[in-house]
């Protein structure tokens, strides 16, 4: 699935940090030799366990997972590994991985539901929402509008490090902490050029908090009652995954310089709550696929969560493959045309998707860790999967 382009685009443009990658320099770590890649053989021949456990013990990353979808159903699903490095429990097909920045797609088909619902437009602008906001506004963002915010072209900053006022333990709920924050990351000045894409995790925060101001609803709720719900997504969240106590999930993974630490669910296990909105959703395999073949169908003219019209305004491009959500690609060969493409991290967890349309075709590969290692699996793994999918057309 070019690979390359899958990870020098996908994940350049798209990580989620969350102030300092906190993992380990492996720039001059030694791998072993990579043994050879086994048979890629075909999607349904029950062998897929097998490659992502190659795939896994490249870097030994902790655990793996991977779904496929084709013609509207899950064509495969696996999972290897250990729910945490230090531990013996394994992961399993029915555990939930945290998504990181793929939430941002499921926060703009949130806004795209509310769009239809005709309570907020995807002209709306922060100061129709807030109109308290006028005299400290800067002048940059007064006519920025909830498009701008969900395509990365509203100017607005990608912050290094997050502010203390929106830490969990802040006071306060989420939906307050976002809105706080809205208004002191609208009165200062744009980084970027109004229009142009600028990727910012600070714009989805300011959607959030718009979709929770207009609706009175935190955005946690809205997305449960509207996405999740009608999709079947039963067994999404927010966070990280899981009870500390049960090791009942995968838990995510710092990178060291020769090993990898787990991190416990709990305080400072992912990005703050309120940073939800732009990466905080864990799923299962088995949810997250709900939303990914919803978008495949989208593409292909089928309606469902959304109308066709909403979901090309999802997908179509503002600037620089910058569509509503979802990084575009309008032509890659082994997908046979455009390409929806998303990658997150929180740096403890990784997690890539794309969907070819035009194939009626979609994957979600995703680790419990974050780092070059983590990324340098999906890297090898990628190679395989394209010849295995391929060998199934």
């Amino acid at each position: 699935m070019n690979s390359k382009l899958l990870i020098t685009i996908a994940l350049s443009i798209f990580l989620l940090g969350c102030g300092g990658s906190g993992g380990g320099d492996v720039a001059g770590a030694t791998r072993p030799p990579v043994t050879a890649a086994p048979p890629a053989g075909q999607i349904g021949d029950g062998r897929l366990n097998e490659i992502l456990e190659w795939a896994r013990a490249i870097d030994d990353v902790p655990a793996m997972s991977m779904v496929l979808v084709q013609g509207g159903q899950i064509a495969e699903l696996g999972a290897v590994g250990k729910r945490s490095a230090t531990a013996n429990a394994l992961a399993t097909e029915n555990d939930r991985w945290h998504l990181g920045s793929l939430t941002k797609a499921i926060t703009a088909t949130l806004a795209g539901v509310l769009v239809e619902q005709s309570v907020i437009d995807w002209q709306t602008r922060p100061l129709d929402v807030w109109p308290e906001l006028d005299q400290s506004i800067h002048s940059g963002f007064r006519d920025i509008t909830l498009k701008h915010l969900l395509s990365h072209t509203s100017g607005m900053t990608r912050p290094d490090t997050f502010p203390q006022s929106i830490d969990d333990d802040a006071p306060g709920s989420e939906a307050d902490k976002r809105r706080a924050w809205a208004a002191e990351l609208l009165s200062q000045t744009p980084v970027g050029t109004f229009g142009q894409f600028r990727y910012s995790n600070a714009g989805y925060v300011v959607a959030g908090a718009m979709l929770e101001t207009i609706t009175g609803t935190p955005w946690e709720t809205l997305v449960s009652q509207q996405l999740f719900a009608p999709l079947g997504m039963i067994e999404s969240g927010f966070g990280a995954p899981g009870d500390a106590a049960m090791m009942d999930q995968p838990w995510g993974h710092w990178d060291r310089d020769n090993h990898f630490e787990p991190v416990a669910p709990g305080p400072g296990a992912d990005n703050p709550r309120a940073v939800g909105p732009a990466g905080t959703v864990h799923a299962t395999l088995y949810d997250y696929a709900q939303f990914m073949i919803a978008h495949i169908a989208g593409a292909r003219g089928i309606p469902g969560i959304v109308t066709v019209p909403t979901f090309n305004v999802l997908h179509t491009p503002i600037d620089e493959g910058s569509a509503l959500g979802w990084g575009y690609d309008p032509d890659e060969d082994w997908a046979e045309g455009p390409v929806l493409a998303h990658a997150g991290s929180n740096v403890r967890w990784l997690a890539v998707v794309r969907l070819a349309p035009q194939l009626d075709a979609g994957v979600l590969i995703a680790i419990n860790a974050g780092g070059d290692r983590a990324d340098t699996t999906i890297d090898f793994l990628g190679d395989v999967i394209l010849e295995r999918f391929q060998a199934s057309r």
